[in-house]
């Protein structure tokens, strides 16, 4: 004989906190996991963008005789050194949204930002073209370089502006993303608060890593003598 519905046991309070424990429980161990896998996956693809940006950046080289397209540098702005216009020109990348002259390849965890270029030499000025190879007193795009490059661990380096004349750099150029946490402390800020990029993004020490931290830059540079690598 069927028991009638009204007498059917339901589940005591013990019972229901009890489940509602052991669910938070598993939710408490999973969801980090869960979120280091995304973030992990997320670093992939901006590895994967840019690679695909320096095989933009070798062809355009090739195209126009081993030169490299000029950093963008912009004082009093959020477009320092930007992803170059030259490019989107060559359609090698898409072209920035609205007025600004900009390669637009946008940073997966910068959002509304390219992903970054810097190369020593010529250098686009607030809009004007500075190109004086020979000049110790022009402006030049510069680089900071880790005395240990490619390994970039060393905390001494110096700056480099010429990419092809006596001095150069034994870095071409490089290309980065700004991570996960783009303003985060590890980096460092100036007086105002505003993030400081002089020296970015070669020393190891800003890099993001397997370390647990969850910020740090991810990068991709070429060497003078053709190697490319990355960060972790």
């Amino acid at each position: 004989m069927l028991r009638k519905w009204w007498n059917v046991r339901g589940f005591t309070l013990t019972e229901v906190l009890v489940v509602v424990a052991i669910t938070a429980l598993l939710l408490a161990i999973l969801l980090p996991s869960l979120a280091r896998a995304r973030l992990r996956s997320h670093v992939v693809v901006v590895h994967s963008d840019l690679r695909h940006i320096t095989v933009a950046l070798d062809a355009y080289a090739m195209e126009h005789r081993d030169q490299l397209p000029p950093t963008r540098q912009s004082c009093g702005t959020r477009i320092l050194y930007q992803l170059p216009m030259e490019l989107a020109v060559k359609k090698y990348l898409p072209s920035g949204p609205g007025s600004l002259k900009r390669a637009f390849f946008e940073d997966l965890f910068n959002r509304g930002q390219t992903y970054r270029y810097r190369a020593p030499g010529a250098v686009w000025q607030n809009g004007t073209l500075m190109d004086f190879p020979d000049s110790t007193w022009r402006p030049r795009a510069r680089i900071w370089v880790p005395d240990d490059a490619p390994r970039c661990e060393s905390t001494s380096g110096k700056y480099f502006a010429n990419r092809t004349h006596e001095g150069r750099s034994p870095v071409t150029y490089a290309v980065w993303s700004m991570g996960p946490e783009p303003d985060s402390a590890r980096f460092p800020h100036w007086e105002d608060g505003t993030l400081d990029e002089s020296e970015m993004p070669l020393p190891r020490r800003f890099w993001f890593t397997n370390e647990g931290r969850a910020s740090g830059l991810i990068t991709r540079f070429r060497m003078r003598q053709g190697l490319t690598y990355t960060s972790p």
